[in-house]
């Protein structure tokens, strides 16, 4: 039998409407269906739960740059500033030790009650210089979680994926989950977008280049 984790996405406070300073719409709306997944979770051997935690003027903050949130600019590659990449600017959000970090209250208690032999909290975006939207590692991969060490460790096989938000966050995560050779589904349901306008073009490419399973 094939070993299974799930994968729950940054389910934190500035991600979900109605007071979430980077709310995606419609997120709240994940949540029965997630925790429904965390009280019936023993086909899963491990659970993991990732957590953006950003500093005080983090690069990808458009107050950071005094620019608007949802401008795109170019910064510097962290090791390499003659080159850079793409970064979407935001409102502030998910800045460590603030209520807008903390994951769910329902989905928080649920992870707790099923115990550090089952779950591990994944954090990223603590880099001030870089942004971290997979769970995996930070996008310029200059910097891993111990995510992928953790799912091999304990011998998975393959990855189920819920969280916010289907085109930045669960999308990298889903990728880098298929770089490292998992067998990697999307559970639809438990997902939203930030632009809603483009969530089939995503889980199109996931299907099509990444041969993600969408259930």
């Amino acid at each position: 039998m094939p070993r299974k984790a799930l994968l729950v996405v940054d389910l934190q406070y500035d991600f979900l409407p109605p007071n979430g300073s980077l709310a995606v719409p419609d997120g709240e709306t994940v949540l029965p269906f997630i925790n429904d997944l965390l009280e019936h979770s023993d086909d899963y051997e491990v659970i993991a739960a990732s957590m953006v935690r950003h500093p005080n003027g983090h690069i990808s903050f458009a107050s950071t740059h005094s620019k608007p949130p949802f401008t795109q600019i170019d910064i510097p590659i962290l090791h390499d500033e003659s080159r850079t990449i793409p970064q979407m600017l935001w409102p502030d959000h998910c800045i460590q030790d603030t209520f807008g970090s903390q994951i769910e209250e329902t989905v928080k208690a649920k992870l707790d009650a099923l115990g550090p032999e089952k779950v591990i909290y994944i954090k990223k975006g603590e880099l001030q210089e870089v942004d971290a939207y997979s769970a995996f590692a930070d996008n310029e991969y200059s910097v891993f979680t111990g995510l992928a060490k953790y799912l091999y460790q304990h011998n998975i096989d393959e990855i189920d994926v819920v969280g916010l938000a289907l085109d930045y966050c669960v999308k990298n995560t889903l990728i880098d989950a298929r770089k490292f050779g998992f067998k990697t589904r999307l559970l639809e349901a438990g997902t939203k977008a930030v632009d809603p306008s483009r969530g089939n073009q995503v889980l199109e490419a996931l299907r099509r280049t990444w041969k993600v399973d969408v259930i």
